[in-house]
């Protein structure tokens, strides 16, 4: 079986779940780079961003098929030197879109993956303060204020 090929696109999703103390948002250590992030990762060669976040969502945290996912509006863009399959794509292109996506993981547990070395749930301000990128906090920012108004729709 050959390896798909990775679409010049990048997901982002960010597990939340409500608890008696509140929203708590779940953050993953990478293991090659120690930074904390949200699920992030490739798109495959014929995956919409939706399918993706979908993938990547069960593989690098185990959450189940059907938690629900929300589009945000957030959005980035990263350089095309971050990726390896910069080789597979066009030289005309140097940055890709990342999509995000917040997903509601209330009352399931997490695992890990080999990409992560531990996990954890987070308060909204203690998540703000480990994320590394800009992107990422925009992400959890959207998430919380559509939580707040009550806005976070399919």
């Amino acid at each position: 079986m050959t390896t798909p090929r990775r679409a010049p696109f990048q997901v982002l999703v960010l597990p939340f779940r409500k608890t008696d103390r509140g929203t708590e948002y779940a953050l993953f250590r990478r293991s090659d780079s120690g930074d904390w992030q949200p699920i992030a990762g490739g798109g495959d060669d014929g995956e919409t961003p939706l399918q993706a976040a979908r993938r990547e969502m069960q593989e690098e945290s185990g959450l189940s098929a059907d938690t629900p996912l929300f589009p945000l509006q957030a959005s980035a863009t990263i350089p095309v030197s971050h990726f390896a399959a910069r080789s597979e794509w066009s030289p005309l292109l140097y940055a890709i879109p990342e999509h995000c996506f917040a997903a509601d993981a209330t009352g399931q547990t997490l695992s890990l993956s080999a990409e992560h070395t531990t996990c954890g749930w987070f308060s909204y301000e203690d998540a703000r303060q480990h994320l590394t990128w800009d992107s990422n906090r925009t992400a959890l920012w959207e998430t919380a204020e559509r939580l707040r108004d009550r806005t976070l729709l399919p």
